[in-house]
């Protein structure tokens, strides 16, 4: 079984990660980071900041402590980008089985204006969707 867990370094996606790794001792783990994009001014209009300059490197680092704590080597990915986007996305490019979130737990205002990553991956995942709460 090959299960993608989203991992943004929250409290909600630190009980997910730990979650999938209680819960599914014999998969193959993918923990993938997504840093929401961010802009630069460049000299022929808007540029993306590339992801090694970007990426929090310090979150990656709790999640891979999470997993050798289970004795468990995931693969680790950080992409640069929208977060619903690219998780649905290379869950599907992974051929993931499962893929495992936390759940933010926003306001209705906030919820109405940010949108809800966890609510948007549900909707278009093409494989099962487990939003840890």
């Amino acid at each position: 079984m090959k299960i993608l867990v989203a991992f943004d370094g929250t409290a909600s996606a630190i009980k997910g990660l730990r979650y999938a790794l209680s819960n599914f001792p014999t998969a193959e783990f993918m923990v993938l980071y997504v840093e929401r994009v961010s802009y630069v001014d460049g000299a022929y209009g808007v540029s993306p900041i590339p992801i090694d300059t970007h990426v929090d490197k310090e979150v990656l680092k709790s999640a891979e402590q999470i997993c050798a704590e289970q004795h468990v080597l995931p693969i680790m990915k950080a992409e640069l980008g929208s977060p619903s986007d690219l998780i649905v996305k290379i869950a599907e490019d992974s051929i993931s089985d499962l893929l495992i979130l936390g759940a933010h737990n926003k306001g209705t205002i906030e919820r109405l204006l940010l949108g809800s990553v966890s609510e948007a991956v549900a909707r278009r995942a093409h494989c099962s969707v487990l939003i840890v709460r």
